[in-house]
């Protein structure tokens, strides 16, 4: 199987490089060649999607492809562009879309491929347009599509999240028992799903004519509150149990609305989604790895490459504490037990 991953250096085309090799393909992988290369035994292109004539012409040149996998495609350009470098040279194409594209108020719990998409962000909204262009290719016979919507995904290259977002001394303050801020109660819903479980789906969806047509989420099957994803992520550390610090979210974006953009868009809604039919037609895919397991190999990750911030060095979360104090009158973070 001749398959080319346009971008194939981030979180989840690594899962899905190691499931291929696993499969015997033959893999091709496109991008700038700017990120940490760890993929072993694939063949490179070098190049900048945006220059779509030189990007269309390697494609072209280098096809045909058994499977195409997009991994960073993210406006209609770049989806039109894909359109015409394959048009005829492309036996299945797969599209990394986002569970984004539904929209964060979730009002049916798990949200499957079934519930109408209302994307609210900018991502969302252009990841949605790729999704229409690629299915209208299918639809008019150029090549057969499948569409995979993760969510969040993690593991070694990428950080260890929190309910606020991407705080880079969130792993050091758990470490020293300082404490940490869950917005609103701590009952908000979450899935993380670690990154080899996500590429295994993908890996083992190209070519499946299952899959031919159909869209997909692509997200873990545990679900947590927020308050047990830190107690967990502590666990997972070594550290003590958290001191967590519930502040109302509209007052947190009020008083740090540039910073805690990813609380305002995303982690103030739950995020629960079904891969029930994900796991019908790709039997493979299926969540083997633990959290805490994936977290402990996120941070030796991140402590081998010296990326975990001090707390000591970002006053972030204790300023938005002493905030909170004085407006409550007080308040005294507790152990969560």
């Amino acid at each position: 199987m001749k398959v080319l991953i346009i971008g194939g250096t981030g979180l989840i085309s690594r899962g899905i490089v190691k499931a291929l090799h696993g499969r015997g393909a033959d893999i091709t992988v496109f991008n700038r060649g700017k990120t940490e290369d760890r993929l072993g035994a694939v063949r490179r292109l070098r190049g900048d999607r945006d220059d779509t004539a030189a990007f269309e012409k390697l494609v072209a040149d280098h096809g045909p492809w058994d499977v195409v996998i997009d991994m960073i495609c993210f406006n209609v350009q770049q989806a039109e562009s894909d359109v015409r470098a394959l048009d005829g040279r492309c036996g299945h194409f797969l599209f990394c879309s986002t569970v984004c594209t539904y929209g964060n108020t979730q009002t049916i719990l798990p949200t499957t491929e079934l519930t109408p998409q209302r994307p609210h962000s900018s991502y969302g909204r252009d990841k949605l347009a790729g999704e229409q262009i690629f299915l209208r290719a299918h639809e008019a016979g150029k090549f057969p599509v499948t569409i995979i919507r993760p969510s969040h995904t993690y593991g070694p290259g990428g950080p260890v999240i929190n309910n606020l977002g991407w705080e880079h001394s969130f792993v050091d303050r758990l470490r020293q028992g300082l404490p940490v801020i869950v917005s609103g109660d701590g009952h908000g819903l979450w899935q993380s799903c670690y990154h080899e479980d996500v590429g295994r789906g993908f890996a083992h969806a190209a070519g499946n004519r299952h899959c031919f047509g159909e869209a997909y989420n692509a997200t873990a099957d545990e679900v947590a509150t927020w308050d047990e994803y830190t107690r967990r992520t502590a666990a997972a550390l070594g550290a003590p149990a958290p001191r967590i610090v519930h502040i109302p979210t509209d007052l947190l974006v009020a008083l740090q609305h540039e910073r805690l953009q990813p609380l305002e868009e995303i982690f103030r809604y739950h995020g629960v989604y079904s891969s029930e039919k994900l796991k019908r037609d790709v039997p493979e895919f299926r969540q083997k790895t633990p959290y805490e397991e994936g977290v402990k190999r996120t941070v030796e990750w991140l402590d081998a490459r010296h990326k975990i911030v001090p707390a000591k060095e970002d006053d972030f979360v204790d300023r938005i504490i002493a905030e909170w104090e004085k407006l409550s009158g007080g308040f005294t973070p507790a152990v969560v037990k």
